[in-house]
């Protein structure tokens, strides 16, 4: 009787058997398992290291390089350019009213830049039109401001508050400024004289008695900026005609004597002038012309 045919069996599948695996410490096999170094991370190439570095530094350069240029630019744009035709011609560029203002003296201690002017002490009563240095100057320095070219002398009569002194004080004006840099040392120089011409001619004014005779005292002081060739230069005395430096016997017995009767006309006279030289220091920078 014949025999069955016997059913094939399916082949079994045999799993595969791992490989060794490498001794530690030893080379990576390829095809064997990965077994990573150190900390567990892939070490870097010393060139992707240089390359990151070299980056950071370039875009750190360029950072602080955009950040120069706009600090530069914000600093230009409050930059402010001095107008050296406006100082030199000072004279020109402003009424007579803004370089002899309506009070002059002592500045209020709260007073802030840009504030309307505050200064008390003495005040104007009168403005003269004439530009002649001839006719506003006299003595030594009108002799020395004509020798250095002299260009302008404008005048102002100033009465200080009580009503006892008043002051005729002139802005001169060269071509250079260093012409009048040491304008305001020759009045000093003339002021200990026995008999001292005074430096400038007296601006009559109503409502006083101010004339070149009561003239007692004199000083100067120079605009202290490079390119404004102006000084100031002020007389003072009694406003009620009273002529000082002429007391009688025995008071008035020595030169000394009738000197130190006209020192406070010579303080005097040269605060006014210092103050009027400061005032116009400050003005300068303001100009627009």
């Amino acid at each position: 009787m014949p025999q069955p045919w016997p059913h094939p069996q399916p082949p079994q599948q045999q799993s595969p058997q791992p490989g060794p695996w490498p001794a530690p410490g030893g080379p990576y096999e390829p095809g064997g398992p990965y077994e990573p170094e150190g900390d567990g991370r892939p070490r870097r190439g010393a060139g992707r290291v240089f390359g990151g570095v070299l980056c950071g530094g370039l875009g750190l350069v360029l950072l602080l390089g955009g950040g120069a240029v706009v600090a530069k630019a914000v600093s230009n744009s409050h930059q402010e350019i001095r107008n050296k035709e406006y100082a030199r011609n000072l004279w020109r560029n402003e009424p007579a009213e803004a370089l002899f203002p309506a009070a002059l003296g002592l500045q209020d201690p709260e007073k802030r830049q840009g504030d309307p002017d505050t200064e008390r002490g003495w005040t104007r009563v009168a403005i003269s039109p004439e530009t002649s240095c001839a006719k506003a100057l006299s003595g030594a320095v009108a002799k020395e401001a004509a020798r250095r070219g002299c260009v302008a002398a404008l005048r102002a009569t100033y009465v200080d508050d009580t009503g006892g002194t008043a002051a005729t004080i002139a802005i001169v004006v060269f071509r250079d400024p260093k012409f009048a840099l040491d304008l305001g040392d020759l009045v000093h120089d003339k002021g200990d004289a026995d008999r001292p011409d005074q430096a400038v001619h007296a601006l009559a004014a109503p409502g006083i008695t101010w004339s070149d005779a009561v003239r007692a005292g004199s000083g100067g002081d120079k605009v202290l900026d490079v390119y404004a060739p102006c000084a100031v230069v002020a007389s003072a005395g009694p406003a009620d005609g009273r002529k000082a430096g002429r007391l009688p016997q025995p008071w008035g017995k020595r030169s000394y004597q009738q000197r130190m009767d006209r020192e406070p006309w010579n303080a005097v006279a040269e605060g006014l002038a210092e103050s009027l030289a400061w005032r116009l220091t400050d003005l300068i920078p303001q100009g627009k012309a």
